[in-house]
């Protein structure tokens, strides 16, 4: 590992842009009347389906909506399934607003697959779809007659690249890294190793790669061991940012802080809080704030009768010790010079 005593300079990577971005909005709440579409003043209401708020993740989501809906001086409704697997308590709630009839409708399934038939009667009517960070499958999607408008999220290739580049910035060409992934299966994990993989390749020796389940204690239970089996280990990746505070906690029980290094993805307060303490050298922080900023303004461009892109990546950073107290001060949005314009003007 290099000796940078965590003052080297990186790239600020606004990955899925490839340049520097940034964005400032203000926080907000939004209120509801009780009436679908659009209301008596004329304002566009949206009606906003997502995962658990009780989550941090996606109670971030709702924040970054209300604010873009209050800068745009839009109505939205929110509502939530009751944990991440309720799929047909979150069905149930977007088809009570489908009968209300917004103007446009954002969802954040819990499953790629079940809000699809609550979905078909809008796209019969012509009513715009943003789908935000879980991708609903398409082939389901239409064959159950559903257009999707617009996708907004993370993409996790992009994400897992930004990891590789933060890495190769820590330690020197051919150092052993290893990589603890989320579960075994899941596609999203995969793919942050698939990109993480990509950045490294001819640069960095991936040992192994193993499974911890998203779980902080299991993922630091494997790092555990392979430091103990292998002292030439020089880095580690992870797609969660909590299991990247458990391999912390691996690292520094045996020592190894300063010759170790771990980057994680999502950019929690806690790793951004470890990055300020001198803990992690680095993470790359997504955007579920922004995430619902975007979906917001994709709904307004839609409404407009303006012509969106299919997809939209939200960008990620990666932070240091030289940008981590900025990121935390504005944490969920954020720092306020990672501008961001809007992707759909």
């Amino acid at each position: 590992m290099k000796h940078l005593t965590r003052r080297h300079r990186y790239g600020v990577a606004a990955a899925a842009a490839g340049t520097i971005l940034s964005v400032t909005l203000a926080g907000c709440a939004t209120g509801d009347d009780g009436n679908g579409g659009t209301d008596g003043d004329g304002a566009p209401r949206i009606a906003f389906v997502i995962k658990p708020l009780d989550n941090t993740y996606f109670g971030a989501m709702a924040e970054g909506a209300q604010a873009a809906a209050d800068e745009a001086g839009a109505d939205l409704t929110v509502v939530a399934a009751e944990n991440v697997t309720d799929d047909s308590g979150q069905a149930a709630k977007l088809n009570a607003l489908v009968a209300d009839g917004y103007d446009c409708y954002v969802v954040n399934p819990t499953s790629q697959t079940n809000l699809i038939s609550g979905l078909a009667p809008l796209t019969q009517e012509g009513t715009p779809i943003v789908n935000l960070d879980l991708p609903i499958d398409l082939d389901a999607a239409s064959a159950a007659g559903v257009e999707i408008t617009s996708y907004v999220g993370t993409n996790n290739i992009t994400a897992g690249e930004a990891g590789g580049e933060a890495m190769l910035q820590l330690l020197q060409e051919g150092d052993q890294v290893a990589l603890i992934g989320g579960l075994a299966a899941d596609p999203g994990s995969n793919a942050r190793l698939e990109g993480f993989t990509k950045a490294v390749e001819g640069k960095l020796e991936i040992t192994q790669t193993v499974a911890a389940d998203f779980d902080k204690a299991k993922a630091k239970s494997a790092a555990a061991t392979i430091i103990l089996s292998n002292p030439d280990i020089k880095g580690f990746f992870t797609p969660s940012g909590d299991m990247a505070m458990g391999i912390q906690q691996a690292v520094q029980e045996a020592g190894l802080d300063d010759q170790i290094a771990v980057v994680g993805i999502d950019g929690t307060k806690d790793q951004l809080s470890d990055i300020i303490a001198g803990g992690q050298p680095a993470a790359i922080e997504q955007f579920p704030y922004l995430m619902g900023v975007q979906s917001v303004q994709a709904c307004l461009a839609a409404i407009d009768g303006a012509d969106i892109p299919a997809s939209v990546e939200t960008p990620v950073l990666i932070v240091t010790s030289e940008n981590a107290q900025s990121a935390l001060d504005a944490f969920p949005a954020p720092p306020a010079e990672f501008v961001v314009p809007n992707p759909f003007e």
